[in-house]
Order: structure tokens, then C-alpha cells, then sequence
């Protein structure tokens, strides 16, 4: 029998029987993990099991690959559910369907786990920056699943300066003289990307459309869609 404990943000639930759930959680050391919770929809404990809420988690099961026997305590209540601001709502959802949609279970991903819960908070205490932030955890994001972007210096000739755009083919910064006659080949590069700039909408939207691109071509790769969730979230912005 294999029994560890740990921290974890809920990602999903479905329900397996009258009393019982099968919940799926983010955890800081163990990546993901999908575990039976006995009597999870009581009344006195679904409150527990919203996504985004912070849990501390422990896993009994024979050995890591089978579906093993959960026992959760609530340490934060950061669900969605508690906003009324449909955009932050969806942003939430987008993450962690994200997470679920990237990674195979048992993968840790410490630096991911603690990006997410720190976008979580800014998004419930109404952080003006949130938005920015988003982004940049969508790149950690990319980095995590082997599609990393190299925004420090252009590809072609290794300047640092007037970076204003991206390759879609290899994901690197491509400055103002390099690009010169690609530039409809290329993706927008936002500054607030490369410098400490505070971003305009146009911006987060042009930093959206480069984590896009190199999402859907992810998910290509994995022969699967993009969760419907984050279609939203960008709609509402």
C-alpha cells in the first residue's frame, strides 16, 4: 500500500455513486492525480470539492497507476464559483482545464503548481495586473510542455534591440530590421513580454493570439482540441 499526502488545487469532479465522487487534483510534488473521495457529495463536504479550491490531499492506493482512495481537507476556498465577473470566472476554468488538457498524471510540475495558485489569488482579489500575469503563466505553460518561446533576442542576427515580432515556426523573437519583408509571415510581439511595460488591452490580446498559435499547434501534436473553456475565456475579453 502507497500513501503520501501533499497540497492540491481541485481540477475537476464526476460523480460515482450516490455518496461518492472520482476528483481529479493538481498536486505541488505528485503533478496530477485522480482519486476516489467516499462520501464526497454530503452536504457537509462538496463544498470542498469546487474547482480552484486549495486542498490538502491524501492518496491510498496499491501502487500509483491505479485509481486510489482520496481524503481531503479544505485549506482555501479559491473556486470560481465565488466571482461574479464572468471574464474571471472563465480565466480560472481556462487554467485548469488547461492543466488538465496538457499533462498525463504523475508528471510534477512544482514551478506550474505554484504559478496557478499565485494567478488564482490575484484573479479573486482583483488584481489590475491579472491579465498580464495570465499570459505569462500561459508561456511557463508552453515551456512545460516543450513548446517554450525564446523572446530575449532575435534569431537571425542575435540582437536584443527592436524585438517586435515572433516566429511561428520556431518560436523566437525576430527584431524590426530582421523581419523586414516577413512581417505578415510573422506574429506581433508585445512588449509587456520583454520589458516591465504595463500592458493596453491590445497587448494582452497580441500576447493571447502568440499562446494561442503555439496552443493549437500543442494539441495538433497530441491529436486532440483545445479546451472549449479557454475559447470562452478569450471571447470575453
Amino acid at each position: 500500500m502507497i500513501i503520501w499526502k501533499d497540497k492540491a488545487i481541485v481540477l475537476s469532479k464526476i460523480n460515482y455513486s450516490e455518496n461518492s465522487l472520482i476528483l481529479k487534483a493538481f498536486t505541488l510534488n505528485n503533478g496530477i492525480k485522480t482519486g476516489l473521495v467516499k462520501g464526497g457529495k454530503k452536504l457537509n463536504k462538496s463544498n470542498i470539492f469546487e474547482a480552484g479550491n486549495l486542498v490538502t490531499l491524501e492518496w491510498k492506493g496499491r501502487n500509483e497507476d491505479v485509481l486510489g482512495i482520496f481524503n481531503c481537507d479544505l485549506l482555501e476556498a479559491n473556486s470560481a464559483i465565488y466571482l461574479n465577473d464572468s471574464k474571471k470566472f472563465m480565466s480560472i476554468i481556462s487554467m485548469l482545464n488547461l492543466i488538465e488538457f496538457s499533462f498525463l498524471e504523475n508528471e510534477s510540475e512544482n514551478e506550474l503548481f505554484l504559478s496557478t495558485y499565485e494567478l488564482i489569488k490575484l484573479i479573486l482579489n482583483n488584481e489590475e495586473n491579472w491579465l498580464e500575469v495570465y499570459v505569462k503563466w500561459e508561456l511557463l505553460l508552453l515551456k512545460k510542455i516543450g513548446f517554450g518561446l525564446e523572446l530575449s533576442k532575435c534569431i537571425v542576427s542575435n540582437t536584443q534591440k527592436n524585438l517586435v515580432y515572433v516566429s511561428p515556426k520556431s518560436g523566437c523573437a525576430v527584431s524590426k530590421s530582421a523581419a523586414k519583408g516577413y512581417e505578415k509571415k510573422l506574429l506581433p510581439l508585445p512588449d509587456f513580454l520583454i520589458t516591465e511595460k504595463k500592458p493596453s488591452l491590445k497587448s494582452i490580446k497580441e500576447g493571447l493570439e502568440i499562446t494561442t498559435y503555439f496552443l493549437i499547434k500543442f494539441s495538433k501534436s497530441i491529436n486532440k482540441n483545445l479546451p472549449f473553456t479557454r475559447e470562452y475565456f478569450i471571447d470575453s475579453i
